[in-house]
């Protein structure tokens, strides 16, 4: 059986990164947030870059450079950081049965499209700013 929905290392180190950035007074570098999440500087190199490609992030290089938010941090929500690395969050259908079901009512009753709704509201109704002291 498939997972309702999951949240990957590089959706979270996304979103992390983010918060990271926009709580930082100055630039910070790739090493900055690695110390500060724990993850691989490799991984994260690859998460910061696809930020920059999509412009949720700029970089300046040299000894005194970093990251800073190309947007504002109230204007970049968890969902659109989540679908960026995951991509769509859509409904799921039944994980069991692809096409005709042999049953008249759901044995689930639709609770994992509930599990998803709620998600997403919730990462949608946050912003990479609610995160920041």
């Amino acid at each position: 059986m498939n997972k309702m929905f999951s949240i990957s290392e590089a959706a979270s180190l996304a979103i992390h990164s983010l918060v990271i950035i926009a709580k930082s007074k100055e630039q910070i570098n790739v090493s900055g947030i690695a110390e500060a999440t724990n993850f691989s500087r490799t991984h994260l190199a690859k998460v910061l870059q696809r930020l920059s490609k999509n412009k949720y992030i700029e970089s300046e290089r040299g000894p005194k450079g970093g990251f800073v938010l190309s947007k504002d941090s109230e204007d970049i929500t968890l969902l659109e950081i989540y679908e960026l690395m995951e991509g769509k969050l859509e409904p799921e259908h039944c994980t069991i049965h692809d096409g005709d079901c042999p049953f008249k009512t759901c044995i689930f009753s639709g609770i994992t499209d509930r599990f998803l709704n709620e998600f997403r509201e919730y990462l949608e109704s946050k912003t990479i700013h609610d995160f920041v002291p």
